[in-house]
């Protein structure tokens, strides 16, 4: 598993991540159970998009000149919607928020 200093890369304003090895949900949500291995029956697989595909990135507003891109992520359903709904309504401080819950469930779940 990667490590915390591997994660993150800071450039800047922008603080990224590429998420393509971590199989835990990277939003907001407090799941932090591994995905597991697709299966057959794909209804059991709460992880987006249920093809094993992934989105290639996020973006959330970390204050008022940072933000934090997530890049190569799969995100279960809840945090997806919710990023969904916050970006199209443009929920700044929102969006702030869980960038921070984010940061540091990241930082938490890697050794």
């Amino acid at each position: 598993m990667a490590t915390t200093k591997q994660i993150f890369e800071y450039d800047g304003d922008i603080i990224s991540a590429d998420l393509s090895n971590i199989r835990i949900c990277p939003g907001p949500c407090n799941n932090t159970m591994e995905e597991p291995e697709p299966s057959v029956n794909t209804s059991n697989n709460y992880f987006k998009p249920y093809s094993g595909g992934r989105y290639a990135r996020f973006c959330y507003p970390i204050n008022n000149t940072q933000t934090l891109v997530l890049k190569n992520l799969r995100i279960c359903a809840s945090c997806h919607s919710r990023y969904l709904e916050f970006s199209e309504e443009n929920c700044t401080e929102e969006l702030m928020s869980d960038a921070k819950i984010i940061m540091k469930k990241l930082e938490k779940n890697q050794v």
